[in-house]
This record gives C-alpha cells, sequence and structure tokens, in this order.
C-alpha cells in the first residue's frame, strides 16, 4: 500500500489540492504501473483464443465441440518444446500464449504458473458495437482470474464511426479500462480497423489510439497489425509522449502467410514499442483442420504448430540480427 516515488510527485506537485487521494484516477493507475514490474524479454506468443473459427472447423471434421479443448491442450505441448529449443540455443525471449475461457480453460490452467505471458479474451468475438462475454458487468468477472492473467479485448474501432456507435464502444471500453485498475489486471487492447469502412482519411490506427489516450485509457499492451516503418516511427512517438509506462506492442497476424508476416517483422524492426508478436491461425489453421479431419495423430499436430511458430521465431529474429 506504500505510495511510489511517481505517485507522490503527481500528489505534491498538482495544482490542485488532492483531498480524495483514493478517488483520484492518476493516482490510481500510478499505483499500479509505477512500483516494481516484471520485465518482459521479446516475446513469442501463441494466439488460440479464437473460437468460431475452431468451431467451423470441428463441425467440418464431424467432431465434438468438446474436441476443441484436447486440441488446445495439445497447443500448450507445442509451446513447451519451443520454449525448451530456446532456452538449449540461449535466446533471450518470453514464449506466452492466448487462450479463452470457453474452449481454453484447461490449457489456461496448464499455461498458469509457469512465468509464460498469459492474456485471455473478454469480448464476444466479432461483436460491434463492443459486447462482453460475461456481460457488462465485465469487472466481477475478472475477480476468479489469477493476477498474472492480461485481460484482452479486439474492438473492431474507427475514429469516424457514426457517432453513436463510436460512443457506445468508448464506454464499453472505459469501462473496460476501470475494470481494470480495480482488479490489479493489465490490460491488453488489439484494435483493429473496420476492413469495409468508407471513410479513407490516413492514419485511422494512429488517430485510434489517440483518441483513446484522449479518453483517459492507457492499456499496459498494445496489439495491433503489421505497419509501415513510417507509421512505426509514429506510433512508438505517440506511446512514449502519451504513456511511458505503456508495457508495448505485439503484432497480429490476420492468417497472413508465414512470408508476409516476416515482411511486417522487418518493417517493424526498428520499433521502440514493438516487442513481439502474438500470432493464431498462421500457426495453427492447417495443423488443426487436419487433426479435427483425422488425418494426423496428437503427435504430428504438436510437430506441425512447433515447426511453424520456430519458424516465424526465426523471421522475427532474422530482422533483428
Amino acid at each position: 500500500a506504500m505510495p511510489t516515488r511517481a505517485e507522490l510527485d503527481y500528489l505534491f506537485n498538482s495544482p490542485v489540492p488532492i483531498t480524495r487521494p483514493d478517488q483520484d484516477a492518476v493516482l490510481q493507475r500510478l499505483h499500479q504501473v509505477s512500483v516494481p514490474r516484471k520485465v518482459w524479454k521479446q516475446l513469442f506468443v501463441f494466439a488460440f483464443d479464437h473460437r468460431w473459427q475452431l468451431v467451423e472447423l470441428a463441425q467440418k471434421g464431424g467432431q465434438d465441440l468438446a474436441r476443441i479443448s484436447a486440441l488446445k491442450q495439445l497447443f500448450i505441448q507445442a509451446v513447451e518444446r519451443v520454449e525448451s529449443k530456446l532456452a538449449e540455443q540461449g535466446v533471450e525471449a518470453d514464449v506466452g500464449i492466448l487462450a479463452d475461457q470457453r474452449f481454453g480453460q484447461d490449457a489456461l490452467n496448464a499455461a498458469s504458473g509457469r512465468g509464460w505471458w498469459i492474456a485471455r479474451p473478454v469480448e464476444v468475438q466479432n461483436s460491434r458495437p463492443l459486447a462482453f462475454e460475461h456481460g457488462r458487468s465485465v469487472g466481477s468477472n475478472l475477480i476468479a482470474w489469477p493476477r498474472e492473467q492480461i485481460i484482452k479485448c479486439l474492438v473492431q474501432f474507427h475514429p469516424d464511426d457514426e457517432p453513436l456507435l463510436r460512443l457506445e464502444q468508448e464506454a464499453q471500453l472505459k469501462a473496460l479500462y476501470q475494470a481494470s485498475l480495480v482488479s490489479g489486471h493489465e490490460l491488453l487492447l488489439e484494435v483493429v480497423p473496420p476492413k469495409d469502412h468508407p471513410s479513407t482519411y490516413p492514419d485511422v490506427l494512429y488517430r485510434s489510439l489517440k483518441r483513446l489516450y484522449n479518453l483517459g485509457i492507457y492499456p499496459a499492451w498494445w496489439k495491433i497489425e503489421a505497419q509501415s516503418a513510417a507509421d512505426w516511427k509514429k506510433l512508438d512517438e505517440l506511446i512514449q509522449e502519451r504513456d511511458p509506462y505503456c508495457r508495448g506492442v505485439v503484432l497480429l497476424g490476420l492468417n497472413a502467410s508465414a512470408e508476409c508476416l516476416a515482411d511486417g517483422f522487418q518493417q517493424a524492426s526498428q520499433s521502440q514499442t514493438c516487442r513481439g508478436f502474438a500470432v493464431g491461425r498462421t500457426i495453427f489453421q492447417e495443423p488443426s483442420r487436419a487433426w479435427l479431419a483425422g488425418e494426423i495423430d496428437d503427435q504430428a499436430l504438436i510437430e506441425q504448430v512447433q515447426c511453424i511458430f520456430e519458424q516465424l521465431i526465426n523471421a522475427w529474429r532474422s530482422s533483428r540480427s
């Protein structure tokens, strides 16, 4: 409960006396981010929080949906192997997963306590406006989460959205951010501009992040798609100016080919805020389809997932060699 130096500096240097420090939003945030926190190395994250995509694959393969849970537990074994291999090679890195509560609870349980970077989603997939899986009282769901798990929320956000839609989305994000401050969990916002939006203004992602900062939303992590080197420079400057406590950015995959992702890694190679990647379908799509169709066994699935995961890791490391 002891305040940090950053908290005291803010409290004593405020131009307006802060008579209720327990209700001050800035102090609340500083008490969470200015304390010593785990230092993460470069991050290699396997994202398999996907739900409807795997439901679709299971149905096409004629499998019971319970098989998806078993599939995600096999993914954990692939990540274990990747972690061991990185350690053998002396690579300074952290591995992680992004898994859901619906089909991946057993995987989350198996991953917890290992020192991995772990995030789990709260959004209803493809919801726009944003909706939470457990209703509007998102904070009540966070009570049971281990503190090490990061709140992940994907939002299809555009700063030029129709006003009522934009305000609804912003209200949901604000509520989620406030809930994270109370629960003490770090928040990752995955911002994906809608591809079919009629607006043609440039710098959509930059303006989206700036808008959320203007609303007083400071996620610990951002998850975004690949950008040009010039755009990375602008994003670095924005994040450093608005939130020097930000943990960083991880790149998403959007089911792109490994070659396309490698190019995105190269564009981000000079970024000061891009810390790694969190990729899903590029890694698991084809092995999962084959496994759910009965074409390959458990061992083959693990080996194929491991191979693609390591291919992406090698591409990331090559871009920074």
